[in-house]
């Protein structure tokens, strides 16, 4: 099946009649919809076109633990904090749990521990365009005519009316996931490629030109909206980073050749972090130490 374009945009701006709404919406069931990642990415490449004047953000690596948080794998900074330009205003999660926000054109915003989301003052009159550092979900109203953009290190995300997850500090090696739950989206890195993404299906880039796409477990990618920590035969690398920018705190693995191990468990949110790094160690045969300036050691028992 296949659709006109001038009847989906009218559907996106709310503007279509009752029987043009029902076609779209099983146009929408299908698998294929060129005609919908045509749009996409056009909405893409018009809003980006040189003359257009968007704020951005500028990121400078760390050199010290931050609020986030870093973790160092044998000695090695995977971690790098972002500066937001001053010409942004920026809510901030400076808690250990996940806070919801509603912007003002509708949209809802799952912002997780220690993120921050920028945007602009004229954010849904030129343009609803957001900069994130930490993770979050997004649940978007649709509005053709004002694109909804997630502009993260190298990656800008582009929807009309979806529901998607993305994370800057889930990774170990610095690479960012988007995962769609409903709808589509266009990723677009720096280099030039655009992706579009279907429902079920996760992207991760450390900034390539053809980075993967895999399918998710959404149960382990929202457990925080949840109030769970949820591990589903992650590496250890992933595990402490994801525990270390959820809590606030600081954990080094002192031995590299754990970071790939697999590691699957399900706690509270609410359970204490050394609780919960001690099971883990009990469980798969580690050790966890608490140093004086408050840092977890985790190394092999053996």
């Amino acid at each position: 099946m296949h659709i006109n374009r001038a009847i989906l945009e009218k559907y996106f701006q709310g503007d279509c009649s009752e029987q043009e709404r029902l076609l779209v919406e099983a146009y929408l069931e299908q698998t294929a919809t060129p005609e919908l990642d045509a749009l996409l990415t056009d909405t893409w490449h018009v809003a980006n076109k040189p003359e257009k004047k968007v704020h951005r953000l500028w990121w400078t690596a760390a050199a010290a633990a931050v609020v986030a948080g870093l973790i160092v794998l044998a000695g090695q900074n995977v971690q790098h904090k972002s500066a937001i330009a001053a010409t942004l205003d920026t809510i901030y999660n400076n808690t250990n749990r996940m806070q919801v926000y509603n912007l003002s054109d509708g949209s809802q915003v799952w912002l997780n521990a220690h993120s921050r989301l920028g945007y602009s003052s004229d954010y849904n009159i030129h343009g609803r365009d957001l900069w994130l550092e930490g993770e979050a979900l997004f649940k978007v109203v649709s509005n053709a005519k004002q694109p909804f953009n997630v502009h993260t290190r190298f990656l800008t995300t582009r929807v009309l009316g979806t529901t998607f997850h993305i994370s800057t500090v889930s990774r170990a090696d610095s690479s960012i996931q988007i995962s769609l739950l409903e709808g589509k989206i266009a990723v677009s890195g720096t280099n030039g490629y655009t992706k579009v993404l279907m429902p079920g299906e996760m992207l991760t880039s450390k900034g390539e030109q053809d980075p993967p796409t895999t399918g998710f477990d959404a149960k382990e990618i929202l457990d925080w909206k949840e109030n769970r920590i949820v591990f589903n035969r992650t590496t250890l690398a992933d595990v402490l980073i994801r525990l270390q920018q959820r809590e606030g705190c600081k954990i080094t693995l002192t031995d590299n050749k754990l970071a790939a191990k697999r590691i699957s468990g399900d706690f509270s949110a609410n359970t204490p972090i050394g609780e919960i790094l001690a099971t883990l160690a009990y469980v798969h045969e580690l050790k966890c130490i608490r140093a004086k300036d408050g840092t977890y050691l985790i190394s092999s028992k053996k």
